[in-house]
């Protein structure tokens, strides 16, 4: 962007709101983690889980765009009693995993299905043993702290569900 030009392109104001969102789910999950052994209040109820994963779809398809990542979706209604905050932080981590570490032009598929959420995607892979290790990471070549899928295995494991 140049500070010379006053104004700014729908592309540009686009690659700010991106980048903003980014900072924003870096700082919640910091926050989260500083947080996770000190009493965190939960509003646990039970939400639609399409509705919820649609709302966040509208920032992740921006992310997937960028990157020519076409996102296939098949998603039931499922009610599920959780803290929101707690499935969108799964969701997000998961889904911008299956983005930042896919292929330009690859694949992911997003199903919910039977009351099971699967997210497969075409990218590097990931070493098992290791895939829930804080501060692990896949690659140098991404961005990114190694901090998302360790989240996911905390919440995973207070709701009991099975990764």
């Amino acid at each position: 962007m140049s500070t010379e030009n006053k104004t700014l392109s729908e592309k540009q104001i686009e690659r700010v709101r991106i980048s903003a969102k980014r900072v924003s789910d870096i700082y919640s999950d910091l926050t989260y983690l500083f947080l996770e052994n000190k009493e965190i209040i939960k509003d646990i109820q039970i939400y639609n889980l399409k509705d919820l994963i649609s709302e966040q779809m509208e920032y992740l398809d921006l992310i997937a765009t960028k990157k020519r990542v076409k996102i296939n979706k098949n998603i039931e209604d499922f009610d599920y009693k959780i803290d929101k905050d707690d499935f969108i932080r799964i969701f997000n981590n998961l889904v911008s995993n299956a983005i930042k570490y896919n292929k330009m032009g690859g694949i992911i598929d997003i199903s919910l299905q039977n009351n099971i959420l699967k997210i497969s995607d075409s990218g590097i892979g990931i070493e098992k043993d290791k895939i829930y290790k804080r501060y692990y990471r896949a690659t140098n070549e991404q961005g990114g702290f190694g901090i998302g899928l360790n989240i996911v295995s905390y919440i995973c494991s207070f709701y009991k569900i099975k990764i």
